[in-house]
């Protein structure tokens, strides 16, 4: 399965070093032009799209004004870019969100370079590419820049690496793969799944043992580990915080077959129903086939993936996001197949769907605004970047009646998008007021690892809690010599209500308690 293999590729002009991009551009340009169309559209909706900045995305714009190795729950790749980022066109969605369309083109382009090595044709190189592009879930990747943008792209150059390494017996390879893991663990610690994928693929295979008995994989190892070194070292430092958060996503959760039903269409939703039902049927027809052939890397590496993720979800939650990276070598090897007949119209079809898909779903809001009935469920899907910019308005009219003022919130999220959109970029403070301790789990979040409100005494401040009429923390009042009346307030946009919050103005802070109230961990926040 993993022998070395030779095909014409390898002897045509195509490989030449010198002269692979006019040959790669002269072969498809009807595709490649779509890609920069397309990556036009990515801009386009940024910017003048009705969807303003998600929680996460906030919270990693705040994260790249405090750049560190680490943070609680991420790794800190993502800062690092929106750093730059935001240095190129200030505090700003489109700043946030600026590498996004390009990860998305270079996902498409990675995927056809790839694809045409494996198959040693341009036709299934152009539908790997299409599928990267047109898959709902990557092409959502090029609208939002989350931890998931950076880790495919590192992932599929990860998994390129290891099928040379691996296939073609290139020991250099090895090295490439080291980086582009050690990166990609820079970018999410999901990518580690892949890594543990292939050892369980060289394991089970004689040609597989054979390589590991040779110093290559170890030194791409040793590659990986000095990347992710700067990393280690600061969760060192912070109580191993990204790690425990990591590993109570692993363990955490609920699970049992209903948790899996729900993860399975999960991944159908995501992938969408034609290109998840076509990759199943292809595998299950071609099942005597791919074991022997040039992709049979690619395949056991996917379902291992995959399978692992499937399994996770009978003991806990799996977010829908988590395997999509399980898909890329997938699509890598079924569009060799996808791209002859029988199989091409289907192909075909998928691409045509998921595009219908797409534009159908992006086009709700506008059919909202011209007051087509829909229903409400099917707004959901838009909660996590609608209504932060009207909480913003409501919290700065309240905090122009007291100041100096600060916010605090006892959801992250909404101390993410309130200093993303108050007018000043303000620190908003996270105050965990819940009657359990917050540990390093799944449940915790950066604000436990920064300084928090104790020195803004006389101050006024504004507390954001999430839902209406909620309770007022009695810890929290005594902090201050007077507060107001509490108010209920609702974030709504073209008539749908995004968010529901209570906030209450108090006066004077006084400092905190003598004791750490419930909830704070041991420190106050």
């Amino acid at each position: 399965m993993m022998q070395k293999t030779t095909t014409g590729l390898e002897k045509n002009a195509w490989q030449a070093r010198d002269s692979v991009l006019p040959k790669i551009l002269a072969e498809s340009p009807l595709l490649w032009l779509g890609l920069a169309l397309l990556v036009v559209v990515h801009y386009a909706l940024i910017l003048w799209g009705p969807f303003g900045i998600s929680g996460d995305e906030a919270q990693y714009w705040l994260w790249s004004r405090h750049l560190a190795w680490g943070y609680y729950t991420k790794s800190p790749l993502i800062a690092g870019i929106l750093a730059f980022s935001t240095l190129l066109a200030g505090n700003s969605l489109l700043a946030v969100r600026l590498f996004a369309p390009i990860f998305a083109l270079a996902l498409a382009g990675v995927a056809y370079l790839f694809a045409r090595e494996v198959h040693g044709e341009p036709a299934p190189a152009r539908l790997a590419a299409l599928w990267m592009a047109c898959i709902p879930v990557y092409f959502l990747g090029g609208l939002v820049m989350t931890t998931d943008v950076p880790m495919l792209l590192l992932w599929l150059l990860a998994l390129w690496a290891f099928w040379r390494a691996i296939v073609c017996e290139q020991r250099w390879a090895w090295l490439l793969a080291g980086t582009a893991v050690g990166l990609g663990l820079l970018a999410k610690y999901n990518l580690g799944v892949l890594p543990a994928a292939v050892l369980v693929t060289l394991l089970g295979h004689g040609s597989g043992r054979r390589q590991l008995r040779t110093p290559w994989p170890w030194l791409g190892v040793l590659v990986a580990l000095l990347i992710l070194a700067p990393n280690l070292w600061w969760n060192s430092q912070h109580g191993w915080a990204t790690v425990l958060a990591t590993w109570g996503n692993v363990t955490g959760g609920q699970g049992g077959w209903s948790s899996w039903w729900s993860f399975l269409g999960g991944q159908i939703g995501v992938l969408g129903v034609l290109p998840f039902f076509l990759l199943a049927v292809l595998l299950w027809r071609e099942r005597r086939s791919w074991p022997a052939g040039r992709s049979a890397v690619l395949i056991w590496i996917s379902l291992i993936t995959w399978v692992f993720y499937a399994l996770k979800s009978l003991s806990g939650q799996v977010d829908a996001n988590w395997p999509i990276a399980a898909y890329l070598g997938l699509i890598i090897w079924a569009a060799g197949p996808l791209s002859r007949a029988p199989w091409r119209q289907w192909a075909l079809a998928s691409l045509a769907v998921c595009t219908l898909l797409i534009a159908t779903v992006l086009a709700l809001p506008q059919l909202h605004a011209l007051g087509v009935p829909l229903p409400s469920k099917w707004y959901v899907p838009f909660k996590q970047t609608r209504g932060w910019r009207e909480l913003a308005v409501a919290a700065q009219n309240r905090l122009e009646r007291v100041q100096p003022a600060f916010v605090v919130t006892n959801f992250y999220q909404y101390s993410a998008t309130l200093a993303f959109y108050l007018p000043t970029h303000p620190f908003v403070y996270y105050q965990n007021f819940s009657s359990e301790p917050s540990k390093c789990s799944i449940h915790g979040n950066q604000y436990l690892l920064w300084p928090g409100y104790e020195g803004r005494l006389g101050e006024n401040a504004l507390l954001v809690l999430d839902g209406e009429n909620a309770p007022i923390p009695s810890s929290w009042s005594r902090q201050f010599r007077r507060c107001g009346k509490p108010e209920n307030f609702s974030a709504t946009s073209a008539g749908v209500t995004w968010h529901r919050v209570t906030m209450l103005l108090c006066r004077d802070f006084l400092g905190p308690p003598s004791r750490s109230g419930p909830g704070s961990g041991g420190r106050f926040h």
